[in-house]
């Protein structure tokens, strides 16, 4: 802030004010009290940096959210082999039933086995992941079974604790995104009740600068007219 009882000339202190008023003015028209290296360098220097820091921890939440859905998906499939291999167990158990037609049980699971397969090849790369369901053979089918479901098991509860994983890193990444928002705010951002003030105090002066420069100016008007 400028005061109007500094040493300098009336005219000299009027182009300061004004400046100072327009830089003001940018600032509240802009949000930003930085709008240019020339207003504080080195502020500058550590917004632009802070800005870039938030950009990549802004990306890696965006990243970790996808594999977040993505781990979504495969766990939706990893829930409908699951169902479909239960279902391929408790039809294995009728075909030892003699009041149930081992064909149609067979037909049931050969079906089950090609949906499996098909979802397995998305979910896990393999499209061969089960084989061997006969329903004139409970015993082997349901070692296939287990086996199958055991695999099953263990990729679903590594894929839920990525996903998990993953979560607490975007919690962090937006805690450090949100502080280092924060403290670029503080930097470059605009105090717009203290710029406010600033401007009212600004114009005042200004105004009486003015009117010191026109009273000035009358007086030597006044004593021009005299000496002639």
């Amino acid at each position: 802030m400028i005061s109007i009882n500094q040493p300098v000339s009336t005219l000299s202190y009027i182009e300061r004010a004004q400046k100072e008023r327009e830089e003001k003015t940018q600032q509240l028209s802009s949000g930003l009290k930085i709008n240019k290296a020339s207003d504080d360098a080195a502020g500058m220097q550590i917004a632009n940096r802070l800005s870039s820091q938030i950009s990549g921890l802004d990306q890696l939440s965006v990243n970790a959210r996808d594999q977040i859905n993505i781990n979504n998906v495969a766990s939706a499939q990893f829930g409908s082999i699951t169902q479909s291999l239960q279902r391929a167990s408790e039809l294995s158990v009728q075909s030892g039933n003699p009041l149930y037609s081992n064909d149609a049980i067979q037909g049931e699971l050969d079906q089950l086995a090609g949906e499996i397969n098909a979802i397995a090849e998305q979910a896990l790369g393999q499209s061969g992941f089960i084989a061997g369901l006969d329903a004139s053979d409970p015993a082997a089918t349901q070692i296939a079974i287990e086996d199958a479901l055991s695999a099953v098991s263990v990729q679903a509860g590594a894929t839920g604790a990525e996903s998990n994983a993953l979560a607490s890193e975007v919690s962090t990444y937006q805690i450090t995104r949100d502080n280092s928002s924060a403290s670029r705010s503080r930097i470059q951002d605009t105090d717009y009740a203290s710029a406010t003030s600033e401007q009212k105090k600004n114009d005042l002066l200004l105004q009486s600068a003015l009117i010191m420069q026109r009273e000035d100016q009358e007086r030597k008007g006044l004593l021009i007219n005299q000496l002639v």
